[in-house]
């Protein structure tokens, strides 16, 4: 298991990095997204359910966390409040395939929306 220390320092500089938690069942998706945010000098995570992505956030409080919907076991939208209440400082990212939801995500409390097939161009966005 992680700890804060092992989170908040690099390996060898001991400097505080921002971090990253990607929650998406797509392991292709996921690798994309956390090369380039390291590219970035950003840590990423990931996480493969809502329920292990729940446990990271509480875990970590990261920055930014890339939230797909449509996971094995449930909806991300459906969880933008409890991750909100849990880490408010948190920037969530909704990543999907369903353009349509993108209104009803930001009335919920996400900050970004990113409508799959992803491009770095639109990663780099949501990190800025």
């Amino acid at each position: 298991m992680l700890t804060t220390t092992d989170v908040l320092q690099s390996e060898n500089s001991g400097i505080l990095k921002p971090y990253a938690l990607i929650v998406d069942d797509e392991v292709d998706t996921c690798l994309l997204i956390k090369l380039f945010l390291h590219k970035k000098g950003i840590e990423a995570y990931q996480a493969h359910s809502l329920s292990e992505g729940l446990s990271k956030i509480i875990d970590l409080s990261p920055k930014w966390v890339f939230l797909d919907n449509n996971l094995p076991d449930g909806h991300g939208i459906d969880k933008i409040h409890d991750i909100k209440r849990i880490s408010p400082e948190t920037q969530i990212v909704m990543i999907t395939a369903l353009g349509k939801i993108k209104d009803i995500a930001f009335s919920l409390g996400v900050d970004k929306f990113i409508e799959k097939p992803l491009s770095f161009a639109s990663i780099e966005c949501a990190i800025h």
